[in-house]
């Protein structure tokens, strides 16, 4: 063989080579495919997985389909292998097309394959947004109290706090009737008992 034919043999085969040594990519998965808007936010982890190679480092993108900036990665040994998974947060209603695809990432080529998956977001109702309020002010009781019943506000979000009632109620013994009522927890007389305790 010419050796002028070796030489583009050899290039030939190395201009190929990353992209048959590379990562190939397989699937990409939502955590979700239908998401509610929660203070105008969504969050969805997206999984790539695919075929891993230790030799050979490749670049990643993902687009999120919202006029966002992609994620770029590097898939390797050590940056971290297929699969991976990627947090976004979407900010507006709509159905967005999420793709993972091989592009060079600074100085590292592409890796094989691409895929794409289907996210659709919805607006938060106002019963939602009602509840997350009312839950928000719930836990903003310290420990050893809860929201009174009755106190919350939709208007304004004004609520006031009690001191929480024991989940095991007190053991009052014969003739006594354990009672929570204005704040209090206790026991009381029954019958006669509490009769004779009022004369």
């Amino acid at each position: 063989m010419k050796r002028s034919s070796l030489f583009a043999l050899t290039a030939l085969t190395l201009a190929f080579a990353p992209a048959a040594w590379a990562n190939t990519i397989s699937s990409i998965t939502p955590s979700a495919s239908r998401v509610m808007l929660n203070n105008g936010q969504a969050m969805v982890r997206f999984t790539v997985s695919g075929q891993g190679n230790e030799a050979t480092d490749c670049g990643l993108w993902i687009t999120y389909g919202d006029n966002g900036s992609p994620d770029t990665r590097i898939v390797g040994r050590d940056e971290g292998l297929l699969p991976r998974a990627f947090d976004h947060t979407f900010s507006a209603p709509g159905q967005y097309t999420v793709t993972a695809k091989g592009q060079r990432v600074k100085q590292t080529f592409g890796c094989a394959g691409s895929a794409s998956t289907l996210v659709t977001v919805v607006a938060e109702d106002r019963q939602s947004r009602r509840e997350s309020r009312r839950e928000a002010a719930a836990e903003a009781c310290p420990d050893g109290w809860m929201m009174r019943e009755g106190s919350y506000s939709r208007q304004t979000g004004a609520f006031s706090c009690t001191p929480a009632y024991p989940a095991q109620k007190l053991d009052c013994g014969p003739g006594l009737r354990y009672f929570e009522a204005d704040n209090q927890i206790g026991c009381r007389p029954t019958g006669r008992a509490r009769a004779r305790d009022r004369d």
